[in-house]
């Protein structure tokens, strides 16, 4: 058949074939994107390959956009109490990469079988990625195949089994975690103040140094007797009696109310000859600007109360920078409004457009980047590879946003579609070209692969479970996210969200995923070295 050694018609037959296979569900366990591969290693098993520039375009597409998507989360994940969820990750990927080097000196595998190894337990497709990279003409893919599948099912039935083991109660559980968020994330509200501190009278607002106390905005003040409120600046002068509207987290408005006076109950009204609106920040030429730098209430007289940013409430400080889809909570005159919603965009459509140059202009730092020589004690001369290279770029551009009139973030949903199309473009590409030796490889090596497989996937979780439940005291909810970030396992993450139905397995998942990627990426260059 003519048509089926057609490469463009090849690629689509196995992308259709292994979608619909990754489509298929038993209980929680589907291949998903992964299905192509195996698809691929059947067509490759008959003489069907693709080109190999099919590969080398959708491995740079692919790690380019876990660069992107992985950049703003990367260093994040190191505050706070994320700090603790990422140690937990990087000990499921540390403890994947040990159990990997010590099967590989017992059953002799070389560096194409271990790394495969390595990235199938764990489920990772980046780690493959840079193993067929670095080990070129390797059975890399025959490994990870073999491996990949255990490697889902064994997350699975692990994270279902371990509420038994532990005994505990998912309600109460979900409980003790929704009232430490409540506690650290308040929502914003707001409270009306009336001015009866002495030591204020006659003050400019910018001279009462109240950003010292709590971190609220100050956005309308009624004079008594007025009838119109007017929006506060920093030149606004205070005077007894004034009654302001301050938006803020409830404990850090009583901290205000003790500083400027009592709060009043009955209701004020604050909206007369003023307006409230929520604007979208869309504008290209506004993205990357500091809040303060807009100037919008010297210029425009409009005050902004808050910021939201991925459902998330921030305090509206003059040094925020401006990310592309913000949505800014403004008040003050109607025509003024319209106005600033003008400048900022306030068009939900150009958030989702795709500005393909700095995409392409990433790329070719990442390739630039890849062919520096570096050197390392012990290891000696090396190259981070055009892996290593796209992936250092898509971190580094994504934590500077923005370089003059180029905007590197590409919104989520375009990221998705281009880390899609560089995954299966890759996974089919390797998959043929790695399928005509794959019983060869299965038959010399399948037993002690599999045995591997299964050992490199249940030694991390056991041992990372007890580092996370009693070194790190990680909640139990976290914690399963934790295990299914570090194992970079979307099927996992479904097991954990069907425990509880709260936010908090997805939530520990989303902060060490990008610590997890980046170390399954560096690990499998590390295992790589050793065993070259």
């Amino acid at each position: 058949m003519e048509l089926i050694n057609n490469p463009i018609f090849l690629l689509l037959v196995i992308v259709i074939l292994g979608e619909m296979l990754g489509h298929v569900r038993v209980k929680s366990f589907s291949l998903g994107s992964s299905a192509i591969i195996f698809v691929a290693l059947t067509f490759g098993h008959f003489g069907y390959s693709l080109p190999e520039e099919f590969q080398i375009l959708g491995l740079v597409l692919f790690i380019y956009s876990v660069g992107l998507q992985a950049g703003p989360g990367f260093l994040s994940s190191f505050k706070s109490h994320g700090l603790r969820l990422a140690l937990g990750a990087m000990s499921v990927v540390f403890l994947g990469f040990l159990m990997t080097l010590v099967c590989s000196w017992i059953f002799s595998f070389d560096l194409g079988i271990a790394a495969g190894l390595f990235a199938g337990a764990l489920t990772s497709t980046p780690g493959l990625a840079v193993a067929v990279e670095a080990a070129e003409q390797s059975q890399a893919p025959a490994a990870y195949g073999l491996t990949y599948c255990f490697g889902v099912v064994g997350v699975i039935v692990f994270i279902n089994l371990l509420p038994k083991i532990l005994r505990l109660n998912i309600k109460e559980e979900e409980q003790s975690l929704h009232r430490e968020l409540t506690e650290n994330n308040p929502p914003f509200t707001s409270h009306h103040i009336e001015v009866t501190n002495p030591n204020l009278f006659d003050k400019l607002v910018k001279d009462i140094f109240l950003k010292n106390i709590a971190p609220v905005v100050l956005t309308r003040l009624l004079r008594r007797g007025a009838v119109e409120p007017i929006l506060i600046s920093g030149e606004t002068v205070l005077r007894e009696g004034d009654l302001l509207r301050i938006v803020g987290r409830e404990a850090d408005l009583k901290k205000v109310e003790l500083y400027m006076g009592q709060p009043v109950g009955e209701k004020i009204e604050f909206t007369r000859g003023m307006t409230r609106k929520s604007i979208i920040l869309s504008k290209p030429q506004v993205v990357g600007h500091s809040l303060g730098s807009l100037n919008l209430r010297e210029a425009f007289s409009v005050q902004v109360s808050r910021v939201t940013r991925n459902g998330i409430e921030l305090p509206a400080e003059t040094n925020m920078r401006l990310h592309l889809g913000d949505v800014l909570h403004v008040v003050g005159d109607e025509n003024a409004v319209k106005n600033v919603s003008r400048i900022l965009g306030n068009d939900v459509r150009e958030t989702y457009r795709i500005n393909l140059l700095p995409i392409f202009l990433g790329l070719l730092a990442g390739f630039i980047i890849g062919k520096i020589p570096l050197t390392l004690p012990w290891i000696g001369s090396f190259s981070l590879g055009m892996t290593g290279g796209v992936l250092l770029a898509g971190l580094i551009l994504s934590n500077l946003y923005k370089t003059g009139p180029i905007v590197w973030e590409i919104p989520s949903t375009a990221n998705s579609f281009i880390r899609e199309l560089g995954l299966l473009l890759f996974l089919a590409t390797v998959g043929t070209r790695t399928g005509a030796t794959i019983l060869e490889t299965l038959s010399q090596q399948g037993l002690p692969l599999f045995f591997s497989g299964v050992l490199v996937t249940t030694v991390p979780l056991l041992v990372s479970m007890l580092v996370c439940r009693y070194l790190l005291k990680i909640s139990f909810l976290r914690m399963i996210g934790v295990l299914t970030g570090g194992m970079t396992s979307t099927p996992g993450l479904a097991s954990a969200s069907a425990i509880s139905d709260g936010p908090y397995a997805a939530a520990a998942y989303a902060t060490v995923y990008p610590v997890a990627l980046i170390g399954m990426i560096l690990f499998t260059k590390i295992l790589i070295l050793i065993l070259r």
